[in-house]
């Protein structure tokens, strides 16, 4: 449109807008922030929101996390209910007489690790910090293939890494374990860190600043009888306050940039 077009389109709209009475200009300014408003919400909820899927997430069983899929970003986790937890009333109550205690899920027939339950406090995680941390002394279901291991070196966020860590469950930080085979499932580079650390992190502080105690929770996800999982569920909440210090209900997903991942064997492959 050629601009004297717009201005005699402006002017007409100025003379339409000046003929309206005070309560019909007041409609019109409302219709038009409303409209203004909806393109916002609108243009925020596209695909390259990483919490697009959040309104169609339910933490309800491991079927409809395994429907969800990685968008491709360097988020590699989405929120769940919101981002809270939904533990019952029993389970933050659970061993309450307890300072703090670690319980992990036998290994199924393949040997995988399943679901590790605790209840995190400041005193173990203190003592913990003055233990010098030993190598891990297994390896996750997943790890070899056919006698040879699955880890290959890899360039990955501007640093030589591993493909593949040995992922905790619960954080040694947290407990003490070294690794023990229920703690412990083979988790890309990605799913460990920055993934699941950077929630390890502000877990961390709310047991060293706040003091509080933490119920935690980790929950890796397979499908079918493949060894490694597609990714873990991960929920935590401070106890003494209900959740206020922190809150957390996210599943991180099992996956490598640049890779292509073979969940049943382990194997990966560089895609480019």
């Amino acid at each position: 449109m050629k601009k004297s077009e717009q201005k005699k389109l402006v002017k007409s709209s100025e003379k339409i807008f000046n003929s309206l009475t005070k309560t019909q200009q007041l409609i019109v300014l409302v219709v038009l922030v409303l409209g203004f408003l909806g393109y916002f919400v609108f243009s925020q909820s596209g695909n390259n929101n990483p919490f697009s899927q959040e309104k169609v997430i339910k933490a309800s069983n491991a079927d409809e996390l395994l429907k969800l899929q990685w968008n491709g970003s360097d988020t590699y986790y989405v929120k769940l209910n919101g981002g809270k937890s939904t533990f019952s009333a029993g389970a933050l109550a659970q061993d309450s007489n307890q300072d703090d205690w670690l319980k992990f899920s036998p290994l199924d027939s393949l040997g995988r690790a399943n679901q590790a339950n605790a209840r995190l406090s400041y005193n173990r995680y203190m003592q913990v910090k003055t233990m010098s941390r030993p190598r891990i002394p297994n390896n996750p279901a997943g790890w070899s293939y056919n006698g040879r291991s699955n880890n290959q070196e890899i360039y990955f966020e501007n640093g030589l890494v591993t493909l593949y860590n040995r992922s905790h469950l619960v954080a040694w930080m947290f407990s003490g374990d070294a690794g023990s085979k229920e703690n412990l499932v083979t988790g890309t580079r990605a799913m460990n860190s920055p993934g699941m650390q950077d929630f390890e992190s502000q877990i961390s502080d709310v047991l060293y600043y706040k003091k509080l105690h933490v119920r935690y929770q980790v929950t890796p996800v397979y499908q079918g009888n493949e060894l490694l999982p597609r990714g873990v569920q991960m929920m935590a909440k401070s106890i003494e306050d209900g959740g206020k210090s922190y809150d957390l209900n996210v599943y991180v997903f099992n996956v490598q940039p640049g890779y292509q991942i073979d969940y049943l064997t382990g194997v990966g492959q560089k895609t480019k």
